[in-house]
């Protein structure tokens, strides 16, 4: 049996195969832990009761403050992910080229961002994937521009954010133009991208798919263009003497979420249900990277 913390009064308890708190009900706030996900953490955090949570500042509907708290899709999951391993949440919003080298430092413990696991990361860090995304233009819909390729970014102005796969993928293709090459910004937020799209300072914005759907619900003016790579996504976890052990765990507490169906409900809540997955999978140094495929 499982058992989840009622938003109202005292305790539910559910079967796992049965009974399922109501689509309204299950959320962040009303997961419990999980005695099977609690046994396998490392002995230092068991003692700590505290996970330590990066999640970079990276906008709607993954990461964003509004009314003063923080919200969304990776807020959410890391609330869950921590209730579930029985631990209290301690999350910091980090700028997204910092989470990283946060993990490095032993600030965090795990770090959200939606990582693709690429070889490059995986040599300083350990990563557990827990949904999947790709990528469109952000554009302006007055303009003409509308890329469905990498290959239409030769002689224009385009961006991505700090540190992300996006911006990576920009820079890969600059060599594959033959005549005049882009030129590539770096943003630090979602927000001062699409200043920098609107203010006409930039063509186009390179950034997830849930990103740029976001983006769009609060600016009419604003348009999607093209599937650019995809595939999926990850949590990234601190290398360190505890990883294996914290890389079951929380392999174990996605698993959980997912079969107990608060995980598809976070990401309805967030309208990011089209990056559901049916089960995490772990990938440490020595792993091969999924293979994200580039146009």
């Amino acid at each position: 049996m499982k058992i989840y913390k009622a938003k109202t009064c005292c305790y539910a308890l559910l079967m796992t195969t049965g009974l399922m708190l109501s689509a309204a009900a299950v959320g962040a706030d009303s997961i419990g832990k999980d005695e099977t996900v609690a046994a396998s953490l490392p002995d230092s955090l068991k003692a700590s009761g505290t996970l330590r949570i990066a999640i970079p500042d990276v906008g709607k509907p993954l990461a964003y403050k509004e009314g003063g708290e923080l919200k969304g899709m990776d807020v959410e999951l890391a609330k869950g992910v921590a209730a579930v391993m029985g631990l209290k949440a301690d999350v910091h919003l980090v700028p997204f080229a910092a989470a990283l080298a946060g993990l490095q430092a032993k600030k965090y413990d795990i770090s959200y961002g939606e990582f693709y696991v690429t070889a490059e990361r995986l040599k300083v860090a350990d990563f557990v994937t827990n949904w999947q995304d790709y990528s469109s233009f952000l554009v302006a819909k007055s303009k003409q521009f509308k890329p469905k390729t990498l290959k239409e970014i030769c002689g224009r102005k385009v961006g991505a954010m700090a540190g992300s796969a996006e911006l990576a993928t920009l820079k890969s293709a600059v060599d594959k133009c033959s005549d005049q090459a882009p030129v590539i910004s770096a943003f630090a937020s979602v927000n001062q991208a699409i200043l920098a799209l609107n203010s006409h300072r930039v063509d186009g914005v390179l950034i997830n798919r849930g990103g740029a759907q976001e983006a769009i619900h609060m600016d009419a003016g604003l348009d999607a263009s093209g599937e650019i790579g995809g595939g999926p996504t990850a949590t990234a976890v601190a290398r360190n003497d505890d990883s294996e052990k914290m890389l079951t765990a929380l392999k174990a507490a996605y698993d959980a979420l997912i079969k107990d169906g608060a995980y598809m409900q976070i990401l309805k809540n967030n309208d990011t249900a089209y990056g559901a997955v049916k089960s995490a999978e772990i990938y440490k140094q020595g792993s091969t990277p999924p293979s994200y495929s580039f146009n």
